[in-house]
């Protein structure tokens, strides 16, 4: 009977153990099929530690109000506010001229900036900025897509690397040594070693990388995702164009649009007018053009968008919206010049992405049906509406506001100094983003709604959830007998096999589930090998640091990664045949570069 009662209650002891492990289980399983978005993925496990007693509720709710979750929150305002001022838009103008002359150094160029500006803004923030830009420098350079997005968003990976605010899995691992009694790590600490692997990386993807690129259109003449639009644009008297061939105007020329009707002043038509049409002031022609080239032609002086409403450089409080007339829509049917349109939608039709054989000639006679492309420009109180009301879905949402210099240098000065006071350990990390972040709303960079707005909040979530995974962990201690495990089967061997155990794990798991999630689960664990082999802990958390931001042998390995896959044209099998070398040889180079700049001898 006591040795029964001795069993159940050493049962007991370990039961948490064993619950930790199965929710851990299972929590991966989820991960990996991805059964659920990784945001409620993350949550689900947490709930689970807390319903099953692993964790008390304050215990799991911890991840709320952990420094990581807070910097990273605020790092997206940051981010946000620097491109909502246009700052970089120069610089991308820029880079498409120098596409135009020579493709191989703008490729260069691209992924460089990418690099620069991912070790200090969000790096899917990063490739959803430049993306339109590389599909513009691939297009006018004659060059497949696949051969530019892919690059791009590797090398965002590869600059997320460089600094502690490069990407959220840095923040993480630094707040989780912080919070186990560990010393934090600085801005530019590990700089150094990530940026030899950084610049080998990109060396990698412009010359073997490059050739493994497949050379894959998507189908059509322009990239998917500059989606090709129809509108309806006139010609203003005064216009450089007016007196000019189609085949010599800037239509042409410059916004590369397909005419595929002439209207004139006295009602004639032409359908797909020859090159040699001669435009005079107040054609109306529906043209065929890229949705980049479209944004770019509504600005330009001597054209006029027939169904764009405002008037001719009035200024406007409304954003550009990419929407789709969603199954079941009530907008469905409705002509474009309607009362009811009009009224409810916005005055402001930009164009519709449906084949132009089944538009009607006369822009205001158009029905719009279900699974139309719009572009829309409307506020963005309206566009919520008619997004709850299910008449609209967005699919993307652009600014369409000037370039505003003061803003411009306010967000810069605030990101430098945030950098700046962090860096040199006036405040930490969490402590000055969010002051940076206070500083923005104060000098009205940008509005309140608008800081809500720019923060992910799957991310919040996900970082919040996963956090739970490590906490876990260590209550019961799981992450003791993980390590003992490992040091049992490497032994007193030199710690870089331990080191290079901890990397492969890290990439591997990465690339199959979030890299949050993988971060969150192999730090605690690193802290206690290290512990038990009686070496500095700092090489093993830099090593989970750079293995789960460089995902590049899957699609779904990082959110940068599946936005890349449709407009790329990819396959599964390219980021395996690409990726995997890469990863290979960051995993090479981190065993070399990393302990030199990081001793495994306690300092």
């Amino acid at each position: 009977m006591q040795s029964l009662l001795a069993s159940v209650a050493q049962f007991q002891a370990q039961l948490p153990l064993l619950l930790t492990v199965v929710i851990i289980a299972l929590g991966i399983l989820l991960f990996v099929r991805e059964t659920f978005a990784v945001d409620v993925t993350a949550l689900v496990i947490m709930t689970a530690f807390i319903v099953t007693g692993v964790l008390a509720p304050e215990e799991g709710f911890a991840g709320f109000t952990n420094p990581a979750t807070t910097t990273v929150g605020c790092m997206f305002v940051l981010s946000y506010a620097l491109f909502k001022s246009g700052l970089l838009d120069p610089l991308i103008r820029l880079l498409i001229r120098l596409g135009r002359w020579h493709f191989p150094a703008a490729l260069v160029a691209l992924l460089l900036f990418a690099t620069i500006c991912s070790a200090f803004i969000n790096d899917t923030a990063v490739v959803a900025l430049l993306m339109p830009a590389a599909l513009r420098l691939a297009e006018r350079s004659g060059v497949a897509p696949s051969k530019v997005l892919m690059p791009l968003s590797f090398a965002a990976l590869l600059g997320g690397a460089c600094t502690l605010i490069g990407t959220s899995t840095n923040v993480l691992v630094s707040g989780i040594a912080e919070k186990q009694g560990y010393a934090p790590f600085g801005m530019f600490e590990f700089s150094q070693a990530a940026v030899w692997i950084t610049l080998l990386g990109v060396v990698y993807m412009l010359t073997i990388g490059l050739v493994l690129l497949p050379s894959r259109r998507t189908g059509s003449s322009v990239p998917a995702s500059s989606s090709t639009y129809v509108a309806w644009v006139r010609v203003e008297a005064g216009a450089a164009d007016v007196g000019r061939t189609i085949a010599a105007s800037g239509l042409r020329r410059e916004f590369e649009a397909q005419v595929v009707l002439l209207r004139r002043g006295d009602g004639s038509r032409t359908r797909e007018p020859e090159d040699s049409t001669v435009l005079a002031a107040g054609d109306e022609l529906t043209v065929v053009l890229g949705l980049e080239r479209l944004r770019e032609l509504r600005r330009a002086a001597g054209y006029r968008i027939v169904t764009d409403e405002r008037e001719q450089g009035e200024p406007s409080a409304s954003r550009l919206f990419e929407v789709v007339v969603p199954r079941g829509s009530w907008l469905a049917g409705l002509r474009s010049n309607s009362r009811v349109f009009r009224h409810e939608v916005g005055q402001s039709l930009i164009g519709v992405r449906r084949d132009p054989r089944f538009l009607d000639a006369d822009p205001g006679a158009t029905r719009f049906a279900e699974g139309d492309m719009l572009l829309i420009a409307t506020s963005e109180s309206n566009m919520f509406r008619l997004s709850e009301e299910d008449a609209l879905t967005i699919i993307d949402e652009y600014g369409d506001a000037p370039f505003d210099g003061v803003k411009a240098a306010k967000a810069l000065t605030v990101l430098v100094g945030v950098v700046a006071a962090a860096a040199t350990g006036f405040a930490p990390i969490v402590i000055t983003a969010l002051v940076g972040v206070i500083a923005l709303l104060l000098t009205r960079v940008i509005t309140p709604d608008e800081a809500y707005r720019a923060i992910e909040w799957k991310v919040i979530f996900l970082l919040a959830g996963v956090l739970s995974m490590g906490t876990a962990l260590q209550k019961t201690g799981g992450d003791l007998l993980v390590a003992n495990a490992l040091q049992g089967m490497i032994g007193n061997s030199d710690p870089r096999i331990a080191l290079g155990a901890v990397f492969g794990a890290t990439f591997l798991a990465t690339n199959v589930m979030s890299n949050n999630a993988t971060a969150a689960l192999m730090t605690p664990i690193a802290l206690q090998l290290s512990k038990a082999m009686g070496v500095s802990e700092r090489p093993f958390l830099i090593a989970i640091m750079f293995a789960a931001s460089f995902a590049f042998m899957t699609p779904m390995g990082y959110q940068t990664n599946t936005m890349i896959y449709v407009p790329g044209g990819y396959r599964f099998s390219d980021y395996v045949k690409v990726g995997t070398p890469l990863n290979v040889l960051t995993w090479i180079v981190s065993m070399i570069v990393i302990p030199l700049y990081f001793p495994f001898t306690i300092v």
